[in-house]
């Protein structure tokens, strides 16, 4: 049975990783200087992405606890 969702709940490239604050799977820029994939709110997401439209309800609260969050949308 598919899910409908063809990608990957894991950070194997060499420039993945999860946020520890958000939790979202995020991307280092090939030169380190931005972080792509913060969740809206996220204290580590560059000033400079502002909300667009690929961005939905998925922010980060810093109540947040769910640790099976799957990240949501990102910028």
């Amino acid at each position: 049975m598919s899910l409908g969702h063809s990608g990957s709940f894991t950070a194997e490239k060499d420039r993945e990783f999860f946020c520890d604050t958000c939790r979202a799977r995020c991307t280092r820029s090939i030169n380190g200087d931005l972080e792509y994939g913060h969740l809206i709110g996220c204290p580590n997401r560059p000033d400079q992405f502002t909300k667009g439209t690929a961005d939905s309800a998925y922010k980060y609260t810093p109540d947040e606890t769910d640790n099976d969050s799957d990240g949501g949308a990102s910028a």
